[in-house]
């Protein structure tokens, strides 16, 4: 996709929405672009989010549901950044082979991991899935059970660039305990016992960066890119591996963590058994697969960590997640 210069953009922006002047515009870093250019755009009546997409009808489908999506949460009192509409009374402006959305640029920070934080994200996906109950929703572009597969082979290659780094017998011994661990997780979120899982609408993307915060409280959920069809447990798994488990191994204070999210997530949403059942092991297959995924994307450096570091703070972690989930099953919570 060509934009011709920022000029050009700032020009169409100008021209299309009653915003004043475009003032500056300015690239996001390339780490914010994934599927599309991101902008933010300075202009008389505050700043504003640019994105900018392929003209193409299924892209231009998916943002149309995002923006139906956003609305609903909004009526529900859930915070977004709200589309912009343009003249037209449009919310997508198409011209060329592309097109444009514009958005508020939420002024706030990353969330910071505390017990604020945390009970406050819980109830926020709580009240999302609660919410969302039949809304209707399209197929997501991610598999449907990507949450339940085993990463053996990006978790082989960080094992294999472990024993480089460090003492191959302690990456030896850390895979194995891994490799037990995800073992027993595969039975546990086996395709017989997925059919007890509750599907519906998930956020899909469930992170710190599409969590922001302003003076303690949440400002907006933001990237509804991923959001549709899915196993709500993928959405717990994955907030629950990114805010809780990601960076810590130390026992209790996953439990706070996990624990200060959950009951604020269940006063919005009960588990059922089969689900509580089989989280932790969800949480686990979803970390180790986080892990492996970014730690080469990112240089073989993941949160000042190489491998040989993340193999042994993954065996600690999926110790711990194992001792949860068998303490479920067997009722010695």
């Amino acid at each position: 996709m060509e934009i011709e210069g920022f000029e050009s953009l700032a020009a169409i922006i100008a021209e299309e929405y009653p915003l004043g002047k475009v003032l500056r515009v300015e690239p996001l870093p390339a780490v914010h672009q994934r599927r599309h250019r991101k902008l933010l755009v300075h202009m008389d009546k505050g700043r504003f989010l640019a994105k900018t997409y392929d003209r193409d009808p299924t892209v231009l489908d998916t943002l149309r549901f995002q923006h139906r999506l956003s609305d609903h949460l909004d009526a529900h009192g859930l915070p977004i950044a709200h589309i912009q509409r343009a003249r037209s009374g449009k919310r997508i402006v198409e011209r060329g082979g592309w097109a444009i959305e514009l958005q508020v640029f939420v002024e706030g920070g990353l969330m910071r991991i505390t017990r604020n934080s945390l009970t406050i994200a819980g109830d926020a996906l709580g009240r999302f899935h609660e919410v969302c109950r039949g809304f209707p929703r399209p197929d997501r572009d991610a598999r449907m059970w990507r949450f339940s597969e085993v990463p053996r082979q990006t978790f082989a290659t960080l094992f294999e660039q472990a024993k480089k780094e460090g003492d191959p017998e302690v990456a030896i011994d850390c895979c194995n305990r891994i490799a037990l661990f995800l073992r027993d997780a595969s039975q546990e979120l086996s395709l017989e016992k997925r059919k007890a899982f509750e599907n519906g609408l998930i956020h899909g993307d469930w992170h710190v960066g599409n969590l922001i915060y302003r003076d303690g409280q949440l400002a907006a959920i933001v990237d509804l890119e991923f959001a549709g069809e899915g196993c709500l447990l993928e959405d717990l798994a994955y907030g629950l591996s990114n805010l809780c488990v990601r960076t810590s191994s130390d026992a209790k204070r996953l439990e706070e963590r996990i624990t200060w999210f959950l009951r604020s997530y269940q006063r919005q949403r009960s588990l059922s058994f089969f689900e509580e059942a089989a989280l932790y092991y969800a949480v686990g297959i979803k970390h180790v697969t986080t892990v492996s995924y970014q730690l080469p994307l990112l240089g073989g450096r993941l949160a000042s960590m190489g491998a040989h570091d993340w193999i042994q703070r993954l065996a600690e972690q999926c110790d711990w997640l194992a001792d949860k989930g068998m303490g479920i099953k067997t009722g010695n919570r």
